[in-house]
């Protein structure tokens, strides 16, 4: 893959199976192994000292004792009109999301707050709090780099905690913010980033409350931090926590440096984990909790790049479908997907994920209650994924496939095995079996074989590939 050469040094060869050296995701299966075992019930104390409750959902302890889900939704660039409906679902017992991750700039925080209320109301409806319980939600929001500098970011988190305030002046509400920069600077050389732009289009209380920050990029956000200390020890408010957002090393290092109260979550794209693996070192040692968005679209979607990783993924969920069926936690007709193996797999590893979703079924798939009743993987599952997830982001595949494994029974006479092509409508010919004589071979779900008499051509019979990936089927001729 393409390393840096600091990932380089970071690796240490493991299994021959694959051929290749670990990567950082593996890494940090090592690195967070003290962390794996996540709290996911009892008590938990607020910066305040106040006992709460996240009963039956997966959390991380942050550096300052708070506990954060695990599980979320992301809503940053969500479709208006859906997210109070998205967020009072996700709310539901079956599905138990408890951290919304959005921004300022979305401009939708009054939207969360709207649907924690309708959610709160829909859990006192039926039954599953009463009017003396509070439902502790907690969310994500971010002072865009348009807003760096004390008095511009105390204008962007006043604006954050008012958005929010109905879900914050609720009785049955006990609102959690978690209050991050969401970039150290404006970069210029982004095509995204407009610095110019966007500073022409403030309003002009943001202009008069301090200078642009594209104008003073390496140290405007060293006033934001401060702005965010001063909110964090001001128990008149929400903010559970601060962290950063999108920071390099360097950054984060010389925010440590001048900072009185640490960042305790930084946020980065999944692809971070892969092509920065000093940064999670580093909050690994600090005890920086680590939140990945971007997951579905950096690994998930990139199937098509690396299909025999994601085979490997199907696996994975085919081996922890078999555990749970066991266990009566999934039912006959249900199956794990490779999505939720990957976010599985991040928080049994103590990462926060916030998916985002408008389809009720991907929500309840990938909930809280959903990804907590997935079993702790073993070394091998572990191992597995790390790789696959490596594979899916960098787009250079894994060199081994995953397969349903077939053995062939010729039993009554000699057949010619070939495979179809349904696609194009041509065939194979794979194998000649003997009459008594089996034949093994590998296939994936969905393949199409045929087998003809040796004598008589015209006697087909067809053989459609209905396995799971791992599984061994034994079919008879």
């Amino acid at each position: 893959m393409r390393y840096s050469v600091v990932l380089f040094c970071l690796l240490a060869t493991i299994s021959p199976r694959y051929s290749k050296t670990e990567g950082l995701f593996s890494r940090i299966a090592k690195l967070a192994a003290g962390n794996k075992k996540n709290s996911s019930d009892g008590a938990t104390t607020d910066k305040n000292g106040e006992s709460s409750s996240l009963a039956g959902i997966p959390t991380a302890t942050l550096s300052n004792g708070e506990k954060m889900p695990l599980v979320g939704l992301g809503v940053g660039n969500m479709i208006p009109d859906v997210i109070p409906a998205i967020v009072s679902h996700g709310m539901k017992a079956d599905r138990n999301i408890r951290l919304i991750d959005t921004s300022n700039v979305s401009s939708n925080e009054e939207l969360v707050a709207q649907g924690i209320v309708d959610g709160t109301k829909q859990l006192l409806e039926k039954g599953e709090i009463t009017t003396t319980n509070k439902v502790e939600m907690h969310v994500v929001t971010k002072v865009w780099y348009t807003h760096l500098g004390y008095n511009r970011t105390m204008i962007a988190a006043k604006s954050s905690l008012d958005s929010l305030k109905e879900a914050i002046d609720h009785p049955n509400v006990d609102l959690k913010v978690h209050l991050m920069l969401h970039w150290p600077r404006c970069f210029g050389d982004v095509s995204w980033m407009n610095c110019e732009e966007e500073e022409a289009n403030l309003p002009e209380e943001v202009k008069r409350a301090g200078p642009p920050p594209h104008t003073d990029p390496m140290n405007a956000w060293k006033e934001s931090w401060k702005a965010l200390e001063v909110l964090f020890k001001d128990d008149s408010n929400p903010v559970a926590s601060i962290g950063v957002s999108n920071f390099h090393l360097n950054d984060l290092i010389e925010l440590e440096e001048l900072a009185t109260i640490q960042p305790h979550v930084i946020e980065s794209n999944a692809w971070s984990f892969l092509y920065d693996p000093m940064l999670i070192e580093h909050c690994h040692k600090k005890g920086i909790h680590m939140v990945a968005y971007h997951i579905m679209d950096s690994i998930i979607h990139k199937a098509d790049g690396a299909p025999f990783a994601y085979h490997h993924l199907f696996l994975i969920a085919n081996d922890l479908s078999k555990v749970m069926k066991s266990r009566g936690l999934l039912g006959e007709k249900e199956e794990l997907t490779p999505a939720q193996v990957v976010l599985a797999w991040l928080v049994q590893h103590s990462i926060s994920v916030a998916p985002r979703t408008t389809d009720l079924y991907h929500l309840r798939e990938n909930s809280a209650t959903a990804i907590a009743k997935i079993p702790i993987m073993n070394d091998r599952q572990v191992q597995t994924v790390a790789h696959s997830v490596e594979a899916l982001i960098s787009g250079e595949d894994v060199t081994e496939d995953a397969f349903v494994k077939l053995t062939f029974h010729a039993r009554t006479k000699d057949v010619f095995l070939y495979w179809h092509d349904p696609e194009y409508g041509g065939e194979i010919q794979v194998a000649k079996i003997a009459k008594g004589e089996v034949f093994e071979e590998s296939s994936h779900p969905g393949h199409i074989f045929r087998v003809y008499d040796s004598e008589e051509k015209e006697n087909m019979e067809v053989v459609t590939v209905d396995g799971k990936y791992g599984e061994n089927k034994h079919i008879e001729l």
